[in-house]
């Protein structure tokens, strides 16, 4: 049984690695390339990270949705869970919100603000949630300088 402190700790986790410039797809940062993906599909996407899959299934949002499904995987196996002790675990990403001020006025922000909504929903009803936005650029053409630390 997951405790809510273990749903927690992977919530947080997940979170954190989803949102960070070391999400990558072939590269470049996926946010970027998921916002041009989507810019014309409604601007919003679903993974659901038990089935690894995305909705609508761009291509770098069905990546993000199997990358994070194992990730997940892991995660719960560190603390002697399995994806099967969840009856839910997604993430609803969305593109094209109005523009906000900073939470720190020295930050500078480049970019398109966009949320991530993570839930997590055990076998017994426990319910783990995390929210962060952040600001990206499209990624057009798959040109410019990549992120990852890839060189080629």
């Amino acid at each position: 049984m997951l405790t809510k402190y273990k749903l927690n700790h992977v919530a947080g986790g997940l979170m954190g690695t989803f949102i960070s410039r070391y999400n990558d797809y072939q590269g470049y940062w996926a946010f970027g390339v998921m916002v041009r993906e989507l810019r014309d599909g409604g601007n919003r996407v679903h993974l659901d990270l038990l089935a690894g899959s995305a909705e609508p299934a761009a291509p770098a949002a069905a990546s993000a949705a199997r990358a994070y499904a194992d990730y997940l995987g892991r995660a719960l196996g560190k603390l002697g869970a399995s994806p099967s002790d969840l009856a839910e675990a997604g993430m609803l990403v969305e593109f094209g919100l109005p523009a906000a001020a900073p939470a720190q006025p020295w930050r500078v922000m480049a970019g398109d603000p966009f949320r991530c909504t993570l839930r997590l929903v055990g076998r017994d009803g426990r319910v783990a949630s995390r929210q962060a936005s952040e600001h990206c650029m499209p990624v057009d053409l798959f040109e410019g300088r990549r992120s990852a630390g890839w060189h080629g």
